[in-house]
């Protein structure tokens, strides 16, 4: 997996602390890119972070990303964590 963020971007954080409790750190190769470049081929605008599984695909919604190192881990998402990544994804991003 490889998983591309930009210097300051507020969605590392939970994407990283994600990655970090599901011990996928070893697993993932994290590459730092700048802001506007496109690493998602089929997105017209940039979209990080973004997560490029070893299918090939694609995940560039850090909610997602998330949602996807809890799955590895098999740690189950109580309701708090979902309220959190709802809000990230609907208050925080949409408000940058």
């Amino acid at each position: 997996m490889r998983l591309f963020v930009s210097d300051g971007a507020p969605g590392n954080l939970p994407v990283l602390a994600a990655a970090c409790r599901a011990g996928a750190r070893d697993k993932l190769l994290i590459s730092t890119v700048g802001p506007e470049e496109c690493v998602v081929p089929f997105l017209t605008r940039p979209k990080l972070p973004a997560l490029k599984l070893d299918s090939g695909h694609y995940l560039f919604s850090s909610s997602a990303i998330c949602r996807y190192f809890f799955l590895l881990s098999g740690w189950e998402q109580d309701d708090l964590t979902n309220q959190w990544l709802e809000w990230e994804t609907t208050e925080l991003q949409m408000n940058l």
